[in-house]
């Protein structure tokens, strides 16, 4: 009997042929032979790169830059401006529709003033960029070209954490590259920074396969060679780690590409996160158990006009629980500018249902003045509480000064931030404020009292303990 630590590789390299060509390999006796094993194996990642390479592409662009740089004149005799080289950069694309349409990361040409498409046949064609999408990193572009073998997509939402990809790429200049790994997770988001000017939309997969600069514009491919997602991101080569734009998400926006030149989205005007990532705001709001909470929400969107306040919890839309701020992500997704949805709430204990009209997304990224974290006064104050204010007449008190290490500093509590309630009741003056903060009304302070607040822009809140 063989040893147990023998059988599982053997047991491993099975389902992974099974899984690549549909069959279990046999010796005419009927046995199963390790070796035999192990070029299905190999034959199945020949046959995918076989199949597949024709479709990917490599990106030759051509940056836009000044053509040449005058030198500077040290002598009498004047010179020619020296000429200087365009700056050039590699990626990698895909073909996605027969008729030359191919798709790619917007990075990888974002800057470009001349794209040079290369086919594994030798071809060499210009690109024009048809169309793009900041928010999701994706561009798709159109070549004079038509039969061309488009890559076949798969259905990313059904994609399993476990199962076989690869992916054909540029890396280092190495043309057509073929890796493979696991896809290793699903549904990645916050890889970029979380105050980014722009919206963004991520919903990553996550691969260990070795993603290498070059990759980036690339097709990550299932077991069947078919696209699952478009590699995109990479943390660092020496992680191992890299992630791809999913196929169903890249196929919506390629179709929207395609029909109207560009993407347009629907927004609520709130910046969300899933309950239970902050402790505070975890221990907090226990009660409401599950669901994405606003953190806050911009003064020129259409949360704005009904009753959402920052702090409330939403668990679902149009009657579909949501989960975390991916999932709300998703759904709002799905749904269509002036299409109005119902939004069940919890508030403090209470639960409504709120209706909101969804407004375009728009374009240009919204400014975001955020006031310096360390904008502390150094000035002594009576107590611990370490705040002064100004009353504003109709509209609550403005926050002129707060000291360092103060409870107003922990709190986060920023200058010309405006207070307009503390656990649900408003505050018109300076001693109305100071007398609610410093009783801590409602929750007491081991969870934290909630302090509703309009700061540059748009209604946020912080917890005061």
């Amino acid at each position: 009997m063989q040893p147990r630590c023998a059988l599982l590789p053997f047991g491993f390299i099975l389902a992974a042929v099974f899984l690549c060509t549909g069959r279990l390999p046999a010796a005419p006796d009927g046995t199963l032979q390790p070796t035999d094993v192990l070029r299905l194996v190999e034959q199945a990642r020949i046959n995918i790169f076989r199949a597949a390479a024709p479709s990917v592409v490599i990106l030759e662009v051509e940056l836009a830059q000044n053509s040449t740089e005058p030198e500077v004149e040290t002598d009498p005799v004047p010179k020619r401006p020296a000429k200087v080289e365009p700056l050039r950069s590699q990626g990698s694309g895909f073909v996605v529709r027969s008729n030359g349409v191919l798709v790619t990361n917007l990075h990888v040409v974002a800057q470009a003033r001349r794209i040079v498409v290369r086919f594994k046949d030798g071809r060499r064609l210009d690109a024009r960029i048809l169309g793009s999408d900041e928010r999701t990193d994706i561009a798709v572009l159109q070549v004079d070209a038509t039969n061309l073998a488009a890559l076949p997509f798969a259905d990313s939402d059904t994609a399993a954490v476990g199962q076989f990809v690869c992916a054909i790429g540029v890396p280092f200049g190495q043309e057509w590259s073929f890796t493979s790994g696991l896809l290793s997770g699903k549904g990645r988001s916050r890889l970029l920074a979380p105050k980014s000017l722009l919206p963004l939309y991520e919903d990553y997969l996550q691969t260990d396969a070795v993603i290498n600069p070059g990759h980036s514009g690339g097709p990550l491919l299932d077991g069947a060679g078919h696209v699952l997602g478009m590699n995109t991101l990479i943390a660092r080569v020496e992680h191992g780690l890299a992630f791809a734009v999913p196929s169903n998400l890249l196929q919506q926006t390629v179709v929207q590409i395609l029909e109207t030149g560009k993407v347009t989205r629907p927004w609520l005007g709130i910046r969300a996160e899933t309950l239970g990532e902050t402790v505070a705001l975890r221990e907090r709001l226990a009660e409401a158990q599950s669901g994405v909470v606003v953190l806050s929400i911009e003064m020129d969107g259409p949360a704005f006009k009904t009753d959402l306040r920052p702090a409330d919890v939403i668990q679902a839309l149009d009657g579909t629980p949501v989960n975390s701020a991916l999932e709300l992500q998703r759904a709002l997704f799905e749904r269509k500018t002036g299409q109005t949805v119902r939004i069940d709430i919890w508030r403090q204990g209470v639960r409504k249902v709120l209706k909101i009209t969804l407004a375009q997304l728009p374009e240009a990224p919204q400014t975001i003045h955020e006031p310096e974290r360390n904008q502390r006064t150094q000035e002594s104050v009576p107590d611990k509480v370490g705040l002064t204010l100004k009353e504003l007449k109709g509209r609550g008190v403005r926050v002129e000064a707060v000291a360092e290490g103060s409870q107003a500093a922990k709190a986060d509590l920023q200058l010309q931030d405006i207070i307009t309630e503390v656990e649900g009741r408003s505050v018109h003056t300076v001693a109305e404020c100071m007398s609610a903060l410093r009783s801590g009304t409602g929750r007491g302070a081991g969870t934290g009292v909630l302090v509703q607040v309009e700061r540059m822009g748009r209604r946020t809140f912080v917890l005061w303990r």
